[in-house]
């Protein structure tokens, strides 16, 4: 029986065709929005784990890591895994798909020429595991320069004063551009890479073709498949081209993101040196501010050592001052009590309590620091005030300001407390921004207040201003002052000199003077430069 076309069924196939590429498309349309979604979502999720650990991490840490590798881990490396979860997926399932269609219908059609077709297939296999290789140990060092390189800009913007005030801007700019060569050279090497398997990819495939037109002629001239049949299979071979190269791409953006991932995952696997051990006190919830120190020794990862043999009784509310040469271990002892860096267990505590059996966020949280070169956010200035409690209304911030004499200059400011600091508080004086640390540390109430060298930037006559408005707030919390002046630790209720990692010497100011030690040394030369200064 003859079939007749007719315009009713040439519009029926024709709106089927139209239905299945709608369908397609809608398909694809879903497929991409999910994986995309997915893989956003996923990028948020590790950005957030990966700042989220980098807070646990002890302070050690970060003096042997620079900071422009873990930006460059923060941000490129987390673009390149999430370029793997939704590229590599995407494609893999579009190969997947336009493969195993292929397939199917050239195995139907003939299986001995189909297996013909295939043999380049097993080549490929081996060119795509020597590509992932190589990617993959490419991008490392592509990632290991973009470091170096971000490394490089964040120190000179960082650094960007000393830079102009040593004319070194030429010397700077040749050394970023040697980075920069670098980074270009290695990623030369991976775009050479690539312009070599993307070919092999297509012509592979096309040997296959070869084979088809000599095998699959001869089996039309026989009169084993059809001219229809060759016809479709050589459509169908063509189609299995695509997926090779798409799965040049799943290859090439799964071992850039899997590179990167093994890089972010170094620092995930990093622990923090100091955490809460299994002998920890949940029950201890506040601390009154006795410190005691036990034959305390401490050495550095460096095999430096510091500390050597230190005891020391500290009541609560009493202010002790620490006075030394540079270097020998001041800052290092105020920093083993908050537990900055990790003392022996039994030689620190605090109100009778082992330091590593209480809580962490109980101990800090208790413990207020200033140091000598203390850190402002780029925020405004009642922002950085208000940093260690964001809840404290306007009254408890002014208070914190006057006693650190910072209130006076803050009325004069255009803005007042909505002044807006910029990067590491740029836009005030040295001394502002010590005092602006000072009044951040009083806001807290701590019952530890530690003040390491913290009068540094600020003249002597606003430094009696500070420490009077300071004598009622310390007289109800334990205080450490580290200073080179000693008319900043006269008055405290005792006074220890360290020398070389050791208590040399230890009493009041007055019980020093007598003694005609170190410290009484120290005090007749500062009043001798105080009078040559006055002539």
């Amino acid at each position: 029986m003859e079939r007749s076309i007719t315009p009713r069924k040439i519009l029926f196939y024709a709106l089927l065709i139209f239905g299945v590429a709608l369908v397609g498309g809608v398909i694809r349309f879903a497929q991409r929005k999910t994986i995309q979604s997915v893989a956003r979502r996923t990028e948020c999720y590790l950005r957030s784990d990966f700042f989220s650990h980098l807070q646990t991490l002890s302070a050690s840490y970060y003096n042997r890591v620079q900071t422009g590798d873990l930006m460059a881990r923060a941000t490129s490396d987390m673009n390149a895994v999430r370029m793997m979860l939704s590229s590599s997926i995407s494609f893999t399932l579009d190969a997947i798909v336009f493969f195993g269609f292929a397939l199917i219908i050239m195995l139907n059609i003939d299986v001995t020429l189909t297996l013909y077709a295939l043999l380049p297939y097993p080549v490929l296999a081996v060119l795509i595991r020597e590509l992932g290789t190589r990617i993959h140990k490419s991008h490392e060092k592509i990632q290991e320069g973009f470091s170096d390189m971000n490394t490089a800009v964040q120190e000179n913007l960082t650094g960007v004063r000393v830079v102009k005030a040593y004319t070194l801007e030429d010397a700077q700019k040749t050394r970023f551009q040697e980075f920069n060569e670098i980074f270009v050279r290695r990623n030369r090497r991976q775009i050479r890479l690539m312009a070599f398997f993307f070919p092999v990819f297509s012509f592979l495939p096309g040997i296959g073709g070869v084979v088809l037109l000599w095998l699959g002629g001869v089996r039309v001239v026989d009169g084993r498949i059809t001219l229809g049949d060759f016809v479709s299979f050589s459509a169908y071979l063509t189609m299995l081209i695509r997926p090779m190269i798409m799965l040049g791409f799943v290859v090439n953006s799964f071992e850039r993101g899997a590179a990167s991932m093994k890089r972010i995952a170094r620092i995930l696997d990093e622990k923090p040196d100091i955490v809460d051990n299994e002998s920890v006190n949940r029950g201890i919830q506040t601390i009154q501010g006795a410190i005691e120190l036990r034959h305390l020794n401490f050495t550095y990862q460096d095999g430096t050592h510091v500390l050597k043999d230190i005891n020391l009784k500290i009541e609560p509310g009493m202010t002790v001052a620490i006075v030394g040469p540079t270097g020998c271990g001041k800052t290092t002892l105020v920093n083993l009590i908050p537990r900055i860096y990790k003392a022996d267990p039994g030689t620190i505590f605090v109100d009778g309590v082992d330091i590593q059996d209480i809580p962490l966020n109980v101990l800090r949280s208790h413990i207020g620091v200033v140091s000598q070169e203390p850190y402002l956010f780029a925020d405004f200035l009642r922002s950085n005030i208000a940093f260690g409690d964001e809840d404290a209304g306007e009254i408890k911030i002014r208070g914190a300001a006057h006693a650190a004499d910072l209130l006076e200059q803050i009325e004069e400011f255009p803005d007042g407390l909505e002044t807006f600091l910029g990067e590491r508080g740029i836009t005030i004086s040295g001394g502002q921004k010590q005092r602006t640390a000072l009044a951040r540390a009083i806001l807290v109430n701590p019952r530890i207040l530690i003040l390491d060298d913290a009068f540094a930037s600020v003249d002597t006559h606003t430094e009696d201003t500070i420490l009077a408005r300071l004598r009622g707030i310390m007289a109800n919390r334990t205080t450490l002052i580290i200073s080179h002046r000693i008319s900043t630790v006269k008055a405290a209720d005792l006074i220890i000199v360290l020398n070389d990692g050791e208590i040399v010497e230890r009493g009041t100011h007055e019980e020093l003077i007598a003694r005609k030690g170190i410290y009484a040394g120290i005090h007749e030369r500062q009043l001798l430069q105080e009078e040559l200064e006055g002539l």
